[in-house]
Order: structure tokens, then sequence, then C-alpha cells
């Protein structure tokens, strides 16, 4: 039976452990789904591609997977995921219509996200591996599909 490591976010059965919200599995102790979020950070703010293009959809997945950490963001995350997985919006129009303040659109085709998720994600951080870069865009794609179908969407999932 998993139990809670004090203090670490991070619940532990023998020797792999398991982020307690999204369910990603660890070997290491320094490995978690925040220092591969800081990793993954540091790639999207080094404004290369293929990271920097894509920061909106990583930060809305990760937010949406550790809905602790970015308590505020999550309507704008769930609105923006919607948009770009399910009616097909670009991205860059998505984000700039968050910036603005305009999260949902305007004819609100986008349903009000859900208290909680459903189900845990069936891709996490851990899944995308070293964010390599041929690799970046098709599983960025899979968490971002993984993420939407967690907290209920009706979308295609990703395959396991």
């Amino acid at each position: 039976m998993a139990s809670r490591n004090a203090g670490s976010g991070v619940a532990q059965a023998g020797m792999i452990r398991s982020c307690p919200e999204c369910g990603a599995h660890y070997a290491s102790e320094t490995d978690t789904c925040e220092t591969r979020f800081h990793a993954l950070l540091a790639l999207d703010h080094s404004r290369q591609e293929p990271w920097g293009s894509r920061h909106g959809q990583a930060f809305a997945a990760y937010a949406l997977q550790h809905p602790s950490a970015f308590p505020t963001s999550l309507d704008s995350a769930w609105s923006a995921l919607y948009r770009i997985y399910r009616f097909g919006e670009l991205p860059a129009d998505v984000f700039a219509s968050v910036r603005e303040g305009r999260a949902m659109n305007a004819d609100s085709r986008v349903p009000v996200r859900r208290s909680q998720p459903v189900a845990q994600p069936r891709v996490t951080i851990i899944d995308l591996g070293d964010f390599a870069a041929s690799t970046y865009a098709s599983r960025l794609d899979a968490w971002c599909r993984a993420t939407l179908v967690a907290w209920g969407a009706g979308i295609d999932a990703p395959a396991p």
C-alpha cells in the first residue's frame, strides 16, 4: 500500500514513487513532476523550437495535472487545451486571447471545467522523456489530449 512521504508531495510504494496528483511513477527520489517541469520551462524560455512556441500547451497540461500548483490558472488552461484539441484552433490564436483576458471563445462552446479530474491521465510529464526535439511535439500533443480526457473532455484519447 502506498504511503505519503512527508513533505515531498510524492506517495511511495517500495522503491517506486508516485505523484499524488497525476499518478506518474518515479524510481528516483530526485526525479519528480516538479523537477521535470522546471527543466521543461528552461527549454520553453529558451524560445527555441520546438519548445518555445508550445510553452502555453505545456503549462496548461502541467497545471491541469497538478491543480494544487496553479489553482487560479485551471479555467484558462482547460479552455486553451479544449479550444486547441477539440476545436482545432491555432495555439498562437488561443494563447493571444488568453493573454487578452478572453479565455473563453465568444460563443462559449467550451464547457465549464469540472471541479476535479474524473480519472488519472494516461500520459504524464514523465512520458515526455528527456524532451527530445525530434519527439517533443507529438509527445506534448499526447500529454495535452490525455489531460483533457482525464478531466472528462470528449476527445480521442492518446494511445497508451
